[in-house]
């Protein structure tokens, strides 16, 4: 139901709806995070989260690229790295299964949260690097522990 309705009633200065007036129907705030960030962190506190999340973007990146058993499937220019287990030995025809079956194991392990996606057709891990509190240790600890469930669920 909105105000002004047929089916409602009306409010008048002597007997408001004070429904109307609450947060719910009134128009989001959508600016109040920003300025509540900005006010508590300022230009270079807001400057130091985002180099933060592009460090560990650019850390986990790093990472992947220097490991045999996982595949960067996609450049990462900002902070969302793309990439999957490709432990060798396993045919390329088990590999969407095997990081799929990692992706669910990652939901009950619970050391980390990462995302999953299809990137040229195969099944992926994507961890977006937002959070302000996410620190490169947190980054570190992502293929270690998808390295983890997936040696697990081989073997």
């Amino acid at each position: 139901m909105r105000p002004g309705r047929p089916t409602c009633r009306k409010a008048s200065d002597d007997r408001p709806i004070f429904a109307y007036r609450a947060p719910e129907l009134s128009r989001r705030a959508r600016s109040l995070a920003v300025w509540a960030t900005l006010a508590a962190y300022g230009r270079n506190g807001y400057r130091a989260i985002v180099e933060r999340s592009l460090d560990n973007a650019a850390r986990l990146a790093a990472q992947v690229e220097g490991s045999d058993d996982f595949e960067l499937l996609a450049p990462v220019p900002l902070n969302v790295v793309c990439f999957r287990y490709r432990p060798p030995g396993v045919p390329e025809s088990e590999l969407d299964e095997l990081n799929r079956r990692i992706s669910e194991a990652v939901l009950t392990d619970g050391r980390i949260y990462v995302g999953t996606t299809r990137w040229g057709g195969k099944v992926a891990f994507r961890p977006a690097f937002v959070n302000w509190r996410t620190t490169a240790t947190d980054a570190d600890l992502i293929l270690e522990t998808l390295r983890d469930l997936g040696s697990r669920l081989r073997g």
